[in-house]
């Protein structure tokens, strides 16, 4: 598979998914909180190379991919998200100045179920929606014990793994995630066609 095609097949699980949490959110009224950008801070925030390779993609096609892979390899031990602007701008929609490319992480968490220990769904959100709107969460959670349509994170990532189980399986801090995936990228391009591999 050429990393073109990779990235489409990640950008249609995504695509997918968008289609699944609208639907979720619609039957549970769970949304996030105006100017919240809480998530985005923690440093803590684990993801796959995979999931930021349409990112990367992006990045390399409109000249920044070098720009990115100089400010993030120079600064490994910074663990928060690149991507999260901490200020609101004129014109700003959120903190995240990356939205549309967020990886699946980004995409899951606070709208979607992880399975327990006995292989029972369980709602997997923060402590600003939880607080803030805690009728939409017992609203979500009694969805999930009737077995509706709900997103489970791992039935995602099962699907990115089966497009490169090895991008898709290793998790790593949020911004060597990103680092990762633009050395994939930019080592892809780094060769004429004819010698590029077509896995």
């Amino acid at each position: 598979m050429t990393l073109y095609h990779k990235v489409r097949a990640v950008e249609r699980v995504f695509h997918q998914l968008e289609k699944d949490v609208a639907t979720f959110q619609q039957a549970t009224t769970l949304g996030c909180l105006s100017g919240c950008g809480r998530c985005c801070q923690k440093s803590d925030i684990n993801a796959t190379s995979l999931e930021f390779l349409p990112f990367a993609y992006h990045l390399y096609k409109t000249g920044e991919a070098l720009r990115w892979h100089e400010h993030l390899n120079n600064d490994r031990d910074n663990h928060h998200c690149p991507a999260f602007s901490p200020f609101l701008r004129p014109g700003d929609k959120g903190f995240c100045q990356a939205y549309a490319y967020r990886g699946l992480i980004c995409r899951l968490f606070g709208f979607s179920a992880m399975m327990d220990k006995y292989g029972d769904p369980r709602l997997v959100t923060c402590r600003p929606i939880k607080e803030t709107f805690p009728a939409s969460v017992e609203k979500a959670h009694q969805h999930i014990a009737e077995g509706k349509s709900t997103p489970v994170m791992r039935n995602y990532y099962f699907q990115l793994r089966s497009i490169d189980p090895d991008m898709g399986n290793r998790l790593m801090p949020i911004n060597l995630a990103i680092l990762e995936a633009l050395k994939t990228v930019l080592s892809y391009y780094a060769y004429p066609s004819r010698y590029r591999k077509k896995a």
